[in-house]
Parts: C-alpha cells; structure tokens; sequence
C-alpha cells in the first residue's frame, strides 16, 4: 500500500487505444519518471530499490502506467500508474498514483478497470485494497466500481499515522459504465454463444440477477449476510500478525464455509435465468 491511502507487468504489451491515455504494461525504461511521480504524490513514496522490484523482481506483480498528457496525444510523459500483485484466485491492489495535473479526468478509473480485467483473465476471484480513512476522492472510486468496506485497520499508515480502509470486490466484477459493475466472460464464453459472463448489453448481468434474488429468495439473502459475516471474522483474523496454531485451523475452516456460500450463491445466479425461462413457458 501506499502512504497517501490510494491503494499500492505484464508480458504481453497491451494493444493500442485510440483515446486517451493509453494504458499500457511498464517497463523498466519507464522507472525514471514513475520514480518522480511516485515522490511527488506519496508522503511516504516508494523506493527505487522497491520499484524496481515490483517491475522486474516479483512473479505475482503486475504494473501499468497511463500515458500522455491530455493536451499532447503523442506525449510519451506518464500521466499515472497502477500496480497490483495477482496471486493465485486474489488480486490486490499495491498501489496507484495519478499526476496532479491529470487527476478528475477518468485515468485512475481506466487503469483499476484494466486491472480488474487482467485480474479475472488470470483467474482471480475477489480483489483486495487499503485506503486511508480520510482519502474521501479514493473511497468514492472504489465504492462507485463495485468494492465495499470490510472492516477497518487501526493505525495502519504512518507518516501520518492514520487508519486503513479494507475495501473488498467478492466476486471479482468489471465496470463496463460508471456504477453498473458486471463480471467479463472469458473469451470461450463469448465465443460459443449467451451466457451469464459476456457482459452482452441484451444479456442479465449477474449484478442485476444478484439484485433480483435479493429481493425474491430467502436462501439468497441468508447465503450473502452469512458471507459477509464470514468476511469480517477473517478481517479481524488477518489484523494479527502471528497467529496460533488453533487459530489458522479456525481461519482454514472460515475461508472454507465462505468459499461453499460463494459457490452456493453463484449457482442460485447461473440457475436464475433458467428458472424464469420454465416459469415463463408454463
């Protein structure tokens, strides 16, 4: 993480984009200038030594950068950047920096979205990130892309000392348009016909699926607020550094029954459709 509460590469090179900026994978060449945005945002920034690690030293992180300056669309200056860790079904959020002068013009929206999207093309499942209690602009992101507060971690940032945020997006979701978040399908999935993932507009989301089976089933809601419960017992779980042995066999068997109601709660969505088709008919 970061220690301004904005949450702290890729081998294949992004394609292209015709709008600005283009969002693409760092790379070594570009250390310099995020160096330099990195000290100019951070009260307590990032080393070269650390930097340099996350581009080129650590299996599980991934780093982009967004590029031009709004004004010059052939600028090579990074206007923002994103790094994130991918580690088996979890994505977390590292840390992200935007250049003041570009900031409230959608970059950092681009760049989680492009995240998030790398993220399920990897395989994870949820998404993880801290922000500082006061970072309100952070916050608002976050809660308008799909993420909701979990629990918060007292005393977690220094310079200044201040509490930490958790913020938690369980399934793993994409925003195709500002606050209607929804899950991108897999490109087999698109490609051999409708279902759940495509994110196709003439399609139910599972977001809107989601929504409806709160409202209709008992099983549904029972399953979600037993989840969330199970989120916040291993929130508190997580705050201690060191646990005892009792205490991981008790966080194995939490993560456990949170995994069976995810599972549960995703075939209630994916029948969802099916159910309405039956009753339809008859």
């Amino acid at each position: 993480m970061d220690g301004n509460g904005w949450p702290r590469r890729m081998k294949q090179t992004v394609s292209a984009q015709s709008e600005w900026p283009l969002i693409e994978n760092a790379s070594a060449a570009d250390l310099e200038q995020i160096l330099l945005l990195e000290e100019a945002c951070f009260s307590a920034p990032w080393t070269r030594k650390m930097l340099q690690a996350e581009l080129s030293g650590n299996q599980f992180a991934h780093f982009l950068i967004a590029r031009g300056s709004g004004l010059q669309a052939e600028t090579t200056d990074i206007a923002g950047y994103l790094c994130f860790w991918v580690v088996f079904e979890e994505l977390r959020i590292m840390n992200l920096a935007i250049k003041v002068s570009a900031r409230r013009r959608g970059i950092a929206r681009r760049l989680v979205t492009r995240t998030l999207e790398t993220g399920l093309e990897k395989g994870a499942h949820r998404a993880l990130l801290e922000v500082r209690a006061s970072n309100d602009p952070a916050l608002l992101l976050y809660e308008r892309m799909g993420f909701r507060r979990v629990s918060t971690r007292n005393h977690y940032y220094s310079h200044p000392i201040e509490d930490a945020i958790l913020m938690e997006m369980d399934p793993l979701l994409v925003p195709t348009q500002p606050d209607s978040p929804h899950r991108v399908g897999k490109p087999e999935e698109i490609e051999n016909g409708p279902s759940l993932s495509t994110g196709r507009c003439d399609m139910l989301t599972e977001h809107v699926i989601a929504e409806r089976l709160r409202q209709s089933s008992i099983e549904f809601r029972e399953l979600e607020e037993s989840h969330h419960r199970l989120d916040i017992e291993l929130a508190e779980l997580q705050k201690r550094h060191v646990l005892t042995p009792s205490e991981e066999i008790v966080k194995k068997q939490l993560q456990k029954e949170k995994l069976a109601k995810k599972d549960k709660m995703a075939e209630l969505i994916r029948l969802y459709p099916q159910r309405q088709d039956h009753s339809t008919v008859h």
